[in-house]
């Protein structure tokens, strides 16, 4: 009898130790974390998606488990009521949808991926032993995120995404798009990443798809670059789009700087195919003025002309939109037991007040984190019940990337570490409002001390959908060093400045610039201004009599 017992426990073990042999051969293969028009599962929904490549034999991954979250390694388990769905065949590759829908099958995980970029686990039974994982960036719509081949150590972007297949690269054809405008004398309209202001060109691409200009090849006079598929988000231009590239010959800045320069005298400027073919040329015109730019009269037209109020990454034919006295309030940028959604989860958030004694509808509004991508999300149209903000009310905007949550859930997330956040009119060009928002702690809010007034402070008790405090539209604190004082100022005043910076108009074009303290005389025309600071602060001016 004790024979028996022995040989049934070393048939356990063996068969236990087999199992964890085995899933030693299962690698995370391939991503998309951010899905529009790709691949859609059994609900016609295009969610979120890992793939995983089984390297050994015919394996079931019931009670493994796959997280995106290092504290929570057991966060979704793959079920074991359903082989079908869970078992992977030799050399096989298997698909799982990451959209917080588990009722919809045992190959529906409970959490999705952020287009921002975090870290995948594929985790053994025992919930704690890591056998996969990837960390990955920011992430382009559209484009996947995989090995270069399956069970390969390296990885790349693939534009044309492999579900459920053998991952492969595959060549698009070349798309055209149009050199639609551009500007060598840049002063002070437009300042790349680093706060260059360097010379630049824009691209408009005319199809209902988007372009992605890796391959591409970009041509000054004797100097030739092509864009490299390393940052997909940085050269992809959306369906009837514009993107801009900079031509500062500092390529290491980021995929949307070319290794070429132009000279403010002029040169020859073309794009051309993966096959040498040419897409779009265009000649710079020596006569255009300082801080002017050189663009076609209507996108992809051929007449050209100069812009005295250059328009890049928006159409050359803009109509200004001023848009409603709409600021932004408080933003909580790390939500661990604040106030949850209509999901119940504890999501960043942004708040926008408006302070005027009339309504405003903020449909056709853009909110966005990324200074290249000013029309990242767009208040929804068609919920005028929702997006009206009542005089003195507020709204809630979730930034969770999951906008199939409701109308108020924005497609990106906001970095805890700090970053930019803008708000801007329906025509994606003029900036209402923006900010940087500082590194805090989880659950301390970043608001106005007053409703629509400075200074900017951190909440340890945040107040969302409610008033941050009121005070007199004169009020204005003077004891920060650093706040522009006074402010509201009047037409002409001058005001004084502790370090260098830069003044901004509605429009989003850079009135004036200095590179040290001093005091300087504020613009004549009414309105309000944006004032950018060297330390990375923002804050609002108003000029008004």
């Amino acid at each position: 009898m004790n024979r028996y017992l022995i040989t049934g426990l070393i048939t356990v073990m063996g068969c236990l130790c087999i199992g964890t042999v085995y899933s030693q051969n299962l690698l995370i293969n391939e991503l998309q974390a951010s899905n529009n028009n790709v691949v859609y599962d059994d609900f016609f929904e295009f969610d979120d998606w890992v793939e995983i490549y089984n390297q050994g034999g015919l394996f079931n991954l019931a009670g493994l488990y796959l997280s995106d979250d290092l504290d929570s390694l057991d966060k979704w388990k793959f079920p074991d009521t359903n082989p079908g769905l869970t078992t992977i065949l030799p050399g096989g590759h298997l698909l799982i949808w990451c959209d917080k829908d588990p009722e919809q099958g045992e190959d529906h995980a409970d959490f999705s991926l952020s287009g921002d970029g975090e870290t995948v686990y594929l985790v053994d039974s025992d919930g704690t032993s890591i056998l996969d994982s990837v960390a990955f960036g920011q992430q382009q719509t559209d484009v996947s995120y995989g090995r270069s081949c399956d069970g390969c150590e390296d990885w790349v972007y693939f534009n044309v995404p492999t579900p459920a297949a053998t991952n492969v690269s595959a060549d698009l054809p070349d798309y055209l798009v149009y050199i639609n405008e551009l500007q060598l004398g840049n002063e002070t309209t437009l300042f790349d990443e680093a706060g260059d202001f360097d010379a630049w060109i824009e691209i408009f691409n005319p199809n209902d798809f988007q372009v992605n200009l890796a391959g591409y090849e970009f041509s000054l006079d004797s100097e030739a670059y092509t864009i490299v598929n390393s940052q997909p988000w940085l050269t992809t231009i959306e369906p009837n789009g514009f993107l801009v590239l900079w031509l500062d010959g500092e390529s290491d800045q980021g995929a949307n700087h070319l290794e070429i320069t132009c000279p403010l005298g002029g040169c020859s400027i073309g794009i051309s195919g993966s096959d040498g073919s040419t897409i779009d040329a265009a000649e710079w015109d020596s006569s255009v003025s300082l801080n002017a730019s050189y663009g076609r009269a209507l996108d992809g037209s051929p007449n050209w002309i100069e812009f005295t109020t250059p328009t890049p990454r928006v159409t050359n034919s803009l109509q200004i939109i001023p848009g409603g006295p709409i600021v932004i309030n408080e933003v909580l940028s790390w939500n661990i037991n604040d106030i949850q959604d209509n999901a119940f989860e504890n999501e960043d958030w942004i708040e926008l007040h408006n302070p005027s004694a009339s309504a405003v509808d903020i449909a056709g509004y853009f909110l966005s984190d990324r200074l290249d991508n000013p029309q990242k999300w767009m208040v929804p149209v068609g919920v005028p019940d929702s997006t009206v903000i009542a005089p003195g009310g507020f709204v809630i905007l979730y930034a969770d990337d999951g906008e199939s949550q409701g109308w108020n859930h924005m497609n990106f997330k906001f970095n805890n570490a700090g970053e930019h956040a803008a708000l801007r009119t329906p025509d994606g060009f003029t900036v209402l409002d923006s900010l940087y928002i500082p590194s805090l702690p989880f659950d301390v809010s970043w608001g106005r001390t007053f409703d629509a007034q400075l200074p900017w402070i951190d909440f340890s008790t945040t107040t969302p959908n409610a008033s941050n405090g009121t005070m007199g539209i004169g009020f204005q604190p003077s004891e920060s060093l650093w706040l522009p004082y006074p402010n509201p100022a009047k037409p002409g005043a001058t005001m004084s400045f502790l370090e260098s910076g830069m003044l901004f108009d509605a429009t989003g074009r850079i009135v004036f610039a200095w590179s040290s303290p001093g005091t300087f005389k504020l613009p004549s025309a009414q309105g309000v201004y944006i004032l950018h600071l060297a330390s990375g602060r923002s804050v609002r001016v108003v000029v008004a009599d």
